[in-house]
């Protein structure tokens, strides 16, 4: 998401002003899948240990990602 600038006229004023562009509906939905596709392609590059080391400590993904790591070893 960029910022885009604009200008309004505010009590006989010129302001310019920035902002980021808000979207609705359709747009939305389709904006969120791609930026997790972007973050799950990230996610997909890590190693078992980077994935555990960024899971909550005594979650299920974290006991999860433990056990692979033992059962690797193995």
């Amino acid at each position: 998401m960029r910022l885009e600038e604009y200008t309004t006229t505010k009590n006989g004023k010129t302001v310019t002003k920035k902002r980021y562009p808000k979207l609705y509906g359709k747009q939305r939905k389709q904006q969120i899948r791609e930026e997790s596709e972007v973050r799950q392609v990230e996610h997909d590059k890590l190693s078992l240990k980077e994935k555990a080391a960024r899971a909550v400590p005594d979650s299920k993904e974290h006991k999860r990602l433990l056990a692979q790591i033992e059962k690797a070893k193995v």
